[in-house]
């Protein structure tokens, strides 16, 4: 499946980046992120994005993102020319800046997601402290986005195996054809929904306010090495822009 809902995906790799712990991951893909907002400079923005797609690339994961950048394209440009269009006196430096700040963030959540597990970050926030309840609504939220992408897969191949092409016709048409796309798949979720209620209800789930859990996390040196240059580099730019109005 090549759709940019795959970058949301988890697919089991043995890499380094699969290894971490999950809170480590996620220190550092805020440090790219924190990065990116507090830099305004398009070298460090490009820099940053490269950084995102290396590690992507080094975790193996190129074949899914690559489909998710295509994707985010269009909206780059959109970005880049909105700015240009509708910002008085903003330069073509400070558009593509907005651009490319954009491309860094979305790079850097995506190798989080590509590399960690929805079972791993539940894990984490459960031993993090937040509510199981609050938990359970962000995995089940990132388990749909890949789930939606193959539902609206399958409807659109079933649709196309009966002769129904969603693309005939005019501007007005085509939005007219995607109703029959979007009836079988609302049936399908809200069918999708009870079935996972029924599953919660099975497991007994909040029976109890404190459940306990067969994993436990735990920090290992190369986690602390990790978070450390995570911290470094999302202070760097703070550090960088405090000291620059002082230089002569």
């Amino acid at each position: 499946m090549s759709s940019p809902l795959q970058a949301f995906k988890y697919v089991k790799k043995d890499t380094f980046m699969d290894s971490l712990d999950p809170r480590s991951k996620f220190a550092l893909s805020i440090s790219l992120l924190l990065a990116s907002l507090l830099s305004n400079s398009v070298t460090v923005q490009l820099a940053l994005f490269a950084t995102a797609a290396a590690l992507i690339a080094a975790a193996k994961r190129a074949s899914q993102w690559l489909p998710t950048l295509k994707a985010l394209t269009p909206l780059v440009l959109l970005i880049f020319a909105a700015n240009l269009v509708f910002t008085p006196g903003m330069p073509l430096r400070g558009a593509a800046l907005m651009a490319l700040r954009f491309l860094a963030v979305t790079t850097a959540f995506s190798l989080f997601f590509l590399t960690t597990t929805p079972d791993d970050i539940a894990l984490a926030l459960e031993q993090s402290g937040v509510p199981r309840e609050y938990t359970l609504m962000l995995t089940m939220s990132l388990r749909f986005v890949p789930t939606l992408a193959d539902d609206v897969e399958t409807v659109t191949a079933a649709l196309l195996s009966r002769g129904f092409q969603l693309d005939r016709g005019n501007l007005l048409q085509r939005a007219r054809n995607y109703v029959y796309l979007l009836v079988p798949l609302i049936v399908y979720e809200v069918r999708r929904s009870l079935m996972i209620a029924e599953a919660l209800e099975s497991r007994a789930f909040g029976a109890t306010k404190h459940p306990t859990s067969l994993y436990k996390l735990s920090l290992r040196p190369v986690d602390y090495a990790v978070i450390l240059v995570s911290a470094i580099v999302a202070a760097t730019p703070l550090l960088v822009n405090t000291a620059t109005p002082q230089l002569p």
